[in-house]
C-alpha cells in the first residue's frame, strides 16, 4: 500500500498527522475544517502570498456599486460568489474558526472605520506550507475563479468610492497576479460587464505594462458582449495613457442622449482640453470646457455632478496656467473644501497652494497643505514637492530662513525620483524637473555674484534641469527649456568673463518661436514661473540686455495685492 504524503495528512488548521486515522480523528472536531472555514481558507490560497486585507472580504457581504445607465449609482450582485458571502454571521464564525484555530496569521491593517468589524481591519495570512497544501487539494480553476471574483468584487470603481486611490493600492498586489492569469473564457456572461468596468478602474493603478494588460483584458471581454458604450470607456482610457506618454489619439464617443452617454461626452471633452493644454492652446481648452453642461441642469445625475466638478477643477487649471490667479481661485477653493471630497480634490489642493503662493497668501497656502492627507506613495512625492516649491516660493520673495528646509527638501526629492530607476510617463518626468528646477534656483541664488566657481557650480545645476526638460516627451523646446536657458545665461554674463552667451541667444529663439506659432506657454511646471521669470529678466536688464520675456498676461502682478 502507497505511503500517504504530507499533504494527505494535514488538516486546514495546518496541523500534520502521522496517519490518515488520526487525521480524521482531528478533522471531526476541528473548525477549520468546517465547509465555511474552508472555503474561506481557500480564498486565501488563491491570492498572492502575503497579508490579505480583511476588508475584502467584509466588502463581498454587500452589493457591488457602479454607474447605471442612468449615471446613478446602482449596487448589484454581478459576480458568482461562494455562498459563505450570503450570511454574515457564518462569514464571521468562519473567520473567528480560522483564528481560534491559528489556521491565519493575523496582523494590524487599516484604522477601524466606526460601524465596521474588528477583523475588517486585520490583515490574514497563510503559512507556506498550508498555501501549498490547499491549492493541492482544490481545483485550481476553481480556486482562481472564486479568487478572482473576490476581488473584482471588491475592487473599487473610478469616480465613485471617495477612497478609491487607498483601496485600489491595497489591493493591487493581489490583483496583478490574478489578471495575468485570469482565465477569462470561464467567467459567466453576466459577470463581463462589470469585469470590465473593474478592469478599466485597474488600469489606474500600478505600471504602464500592468494598466495596459489590464486595458487588453477589457478588449478581450468586451469583445465577447459585442458593441457597447463600454467600448468607449476602455478606447478614452487607452487615449488618457497614451497622453501620458506622450502621444495624441482622437477619440469621440457615439453613445445615446442619455445622462450616462452625456458623462463619456464630458470624459471626451476633458481629454481634448488636456491635449489642448499640451500643445500650448490654452485658450482652445477652455472653449473646449465650456461646451459641456449636465443633461438637465436643474437635475444633474451622481455621475454628470462628478463630471462637474473635474470641468470645474480643468477650469480652475485653465486659469492658473493664464495667470489669472484671483479667478483660480474661485474654481479651486469650492472643490479644496467639498465634502465629501471628490477624486479631484488632492490635485486640487495642490494646485491651489501654487495659486495662494503666486498670491503671496502665505498662511493660506500652508493651512491648504496641512490639510492634504496622503494614500499613496505617488501622493506623497507631489506633497513633498508642493511643500518644498511652497518654501521656495518665500525665499524668492525675501524669506531667508526657508531656503536650507527648502534646499534638503529639493534634494530628497531628486534623489527619491532618481532611485525610483527609470522615470516614466510624462507626468512623472515632469515632477522630476520640476524637483530638478527647484534645486538649480537654490544652486543659482546660494552662488549669484560668486566668483568662477561658484558660477560653474551653478550652472551644473541648470544643466541638469535641462535636461530633465527635454525628457518631458516633448519634442520641441517650450517654456520649461527657456527659463533654464535664460538662468544659465545670466549666470554666464554676470559671473564668467564672457562677452556673448550662447543661452542667451537660444532663449530668443524659443521666445521667437513660441510667439510666433501663437502658442499660450506662458507658463510651467512649477508654482515659481511667474516669480523666477521676472527676477532673471531683471538681472539680465541689469546686465544691459534687453527684455526677452514679456510681462506675465494677466494680472499676476496686480492679483497679488489683497486677499
Amino acid at each position: 500500500m502507497q505511503a500517504s504524503t504530507d499533504h494527505e495528512r494535514r488538516c486546514y488548521c495546518g496541523k500534520l498527522y502521522q496517519t490518515i486515522s488520526s487525521l480524521g480523528r482531528h478533522t471531526r472536531g476541528c473548525p477549520a475544517f468546517s465547509d465555511d472555514c474552508k472555503r474561506f481558507l481557500r480564498l486565501l490560497a488563491y491570492l498572492e502570498p502575503g497579508p490579505v486585507p480583511g476588508d475584502l472580504f467584509r466588502r463581498a457581504l454587500f452589493p457591488f456599486r457602479k454607474w447605471n445607465e442612468n449615471g446613478n449609482e446602482s449596487r448589484e450582485r454581478p459576480f458568482q460568489l461562494p455562498d459563505i458571502f450570503s450570511d454574515e454571521g457564518r462569514l464571521v464564525k468562519a473567520v473567528m474558526d480560522a483564528i481560534d484555530t491559528h489556521a491565519v496569521r493575523v496582523t494590524i491593517g487599516s484604522s477601524v472605520s466606526r460601524g465596521d468589524p474588528w477583523w475588517a481591519h486585520r490583515n490574514f495570512e497563510l503559512p507556506e506550507s498550508s498555501r501549498i497544501f490547499i491549492q493541492n487539494s482544490v481545483d485550481s480553476l476553481s480556486g482562481q475563479l472564486d479568487s478572482a471574483r473576490l476581488v473584482f468584487h471588491g475592487f473599487p470603481i473610478s469616480d465613485l468610492d471617495i477612497r478609491f486611490i487607498e483601496k485600489g493600492n491595497a489591493l493591487l498586489p493581489f490583483v496583478v497576479p490574478l489578471l495575468y492569469k485570469l482565465p477569462v473564457n470561464k467567467l459567466l456572461p453576466g459577470e463581463l460587464p462589470s469585469t470590465i468596468e473593474v478592469c478599466i478602474s485597474m488600469s489606474h493603478f500600478g505600471d504602464l505594462d500592468f494598466k495596459e494588460n489590464a486595458l487588453a483584458v477589457a478588449e478581450t471581454l468586451a469583445g465577447r458582449i459585442g458593441p457597447s458604450p463600454l467600448d468607449f470607456s476602455i478606447a478614452l482610457r487607452k487615449a488618457t495613457l497614451a497622453l501620458a506618454g506622450g502621444q495624441m489619439l482622437s477619440v469621440w464617443p457615439s453613445p445615446g442622449l442619455d445622462r450616462k452617454g452625456n458623462s463619456q461626452r464630458a470624459e471626451a471633452v476633458l481629454l481634448r482640453a488636456q491635449q489642448c493644454v499640451e500643445l500650448g492652446h490654452v485658450s482652445e481648452a477652455w472653449e473646449l470646457v465650456g461646451q459641456w453642461t449636465p443633461f438637465h441642469a436643474a437635475q444633474p445625475s451622481s455621475l454628470e455632478t462628478v463630471m462637474s466638478s473635474r470641468m470645474d477643477f480643468m477650469k480652475g487649471k485653465l486659469h492658473r496656467f493664464r495667470g489669472n490667479f484671483g479667478a483660480a481661485r474661485q474654481y479651486l477653493e469650492p472643490l479644496s473644501s467639498q465634502h465629501p471630497p471628490t477624486r479631484v480634490q488632492f490635485s486640487a489642493r495642490l494646485h491651489l497652494i501654487a495659486v495662494y503662493t503666486e498670491l503671496g497668501l502665505w498662511e493660506k497656502a500652508q493651512t491648504v497643505a496641512g490639510g492634504i492627507e496622503i494614500a499613496s506613495g505617488r501622493q506623497r512625492r507631489l506633497y513633498r514637492l508642493a511643500q518644498a516649491e511652497l518654501l521656495l516660493s518665500r525665499v524668492l520673495c525675501g524669506f531667508e530662513e526657508d531656503l536650507p528646509p527648502a534646499k534638503r527638501l529639493f534634494a530628497e526629492i531628486v534623489s527619491e525620483y532618481e532611485g525610483l530607476g527609470r522615470v516614466s510617463g510624462k507626468t512623472m518626468r515632469r515632477n522630476f524637473f520640476r524637483a530638478c528646477f527647484g534645486l538649480a534656483v537654490i544652486g543659482h541664488l546660494q552662488r549669484r555674484g560668486q566668483a568662477l566657481f561658484g558660477a560653474l557650480g551653478a550652472l551644473s545645476g541648470w544643466e541638469l534641469a535641462y535636461r530633465a526638460a527635454r525628457e518631458c516627451l516633448v519634442v520641441a523646446e517650450g517654456f520649461p527649456d527657456l527659463i533654464c536657458h535664460l538662468a544659465m545665461a545670466q549666470v554666464q554674463l554676470s559671473s564668467v568673463a564672457v562677452q556673448s552667451a550662447p543661452s542667451l541667444e537660444r532663449a530668443k529663439q524659443i521666445w521667437a518661436d513660441l510667439t510666433s506659432q501663437g502658442l499660450e506657454q506662458r507658463f510651467c511646471f512649477t508654482n515659481l514661473g511667474t516669480r523666477w521669470v521676472d527676477m532673471v529678466s531683471e538681472w539680465l536688464e541689469a546686465s544691459g540686455c534687453p527684455r526677452i520675456v514679456s510681462q506675465w498676461g494677466g494680472t499676476a502682478g496686480n492679483a497679488r495685492e489683497g486677499d
